[in-house]
């Protein structure tokens, strides 16, 4: 599996969409730590739910965005790593997708802190 890490990472790509997304977990990790004492108990987090208290989510249930961010990224880079040898090009398209989702995450992670504070 190691020898297999070191060869995607041989791909200029692949380590650019790397380091995206490592810079956008540190950016998730900054406004996490500079906006955390700012926020409210709860936030408005379930927009498709009718406007009630159910669209309330707890500032911990925010959390949720990065870790799923680092999940589906983490889940992508493996399936990246087995189909790299056999089809290049997927497996880029595959990590390209994982750093647009995340950053769609950061987004909206983003937009919910500033909109509360």
């Amino acid at each position: 599996m190691r020898s297999k890490i070191k060869e995607v990472l041989k791909d200029g790509l692949i380590v650019k969409t790397c380091q995206g997304f490592i810079i956008i977990s540190f950016i998730y990790l900054a406004v996490i730590i500079l906006m955390w004492r700012n926020l409210p108990p709860e936030l408005p987090l379930y927009y498709s739910l009718p406007r009630s208290t159910e669209q309330l989510g707890t500032s911990y249930e925010l959390l949720l965005l990065p870790i799923f961010s680092v999940l589906i990224f983490l889940i992508h880079f493996i399936l990246a790593v087995f189909i790299h040898t056999r089809v290049i090009l997927a497996a880029r398209l595959i990590l390209i997708i994982a750093l647009i989702a995340s950053l769609t995450m950061l987004l909206t992670f983003v937009k919910i802190v500033l909109l509360i504070s």
